[in-house]
């Protein structure tokens, strides 16, 4: 009976001690919690440009490819998907476009021609866009992984409880034999 109480208890520890996908402290490193939003970066032999996507804005950074100083006095077309889209200058180097409704797809490809005096350069990128339901179903499949954390804490917990109620059955059988 010792025995057999010996392996209900060692069972129901090594079952609280074992760590599930995501609770391993070995050598993965942290998976960042915020989420990042769709970008484009573009490059050239005179410029560089990022593309951020917040919202339905399209916010683009554009700087000098050897300095990475910003553009001053720039001229800026953009094209999404082969449609022109009109830009406003945010401040220097900093433009604003708002995506038309027909430019939201998975892919969007993007054109930029940088003008700065005598210099011009067409940048070109794929800015990708998640698709429809994906933030839905990455929330989803979290929200199934840690149901079945919560099935595995209780599944322990009542292995454990049974190795404690025998522990208890056989102490007060192991008592009345003492007596």
């Amino acid at each position: 009976m010792k025995n057999t109480v010996a392996v209900l208890l060692f069972c129901a520890m090594h079952t609280l001690a074992l760590a599930g996908p995501g609770h391993d402290h070995g050598e993965e490193a942290p998976v960042s919690a915020g989420v990042a939003s769709p970008r484009v970066m573009m490059e050239s032999d005179l410029f560089e440009a990022v593309g951020v996507l917040n919202g339905r804005t399209l916010e683009i950074f554009v700087d000098h490819a050897a300095t990475n100083v910003p553009v001053k006095n720039a001229t800026l077309d953009l094209q999404l998907n082969g449609q022109k889209v009109p830009l406003e200058l945010h401040a220097e180097g900093e433009f604003d476009a708002v995506l038309p409704e027909s430019a939201f797809s998975e892919q969007v490809s993007v054109a930029l021609q940088v003008s700065v005096g005598d210099q011009s350069e067409v940048l070109t990128g794929t800015l990708l866009l998640p698709h429809q339901g994906h933030e839905e179903h990455a929330d989803h499949a979290d929200h199934e992984e840690h149901g079945l954390h919560g099935m595995e804490y209780w599944a322990g917990g009542g292995v454990a409880l049974l190795a404690l109620g025998l522990i208890a059955l056989f102490l007060k059988r192991r008592n009345k034999g003492l007596k």
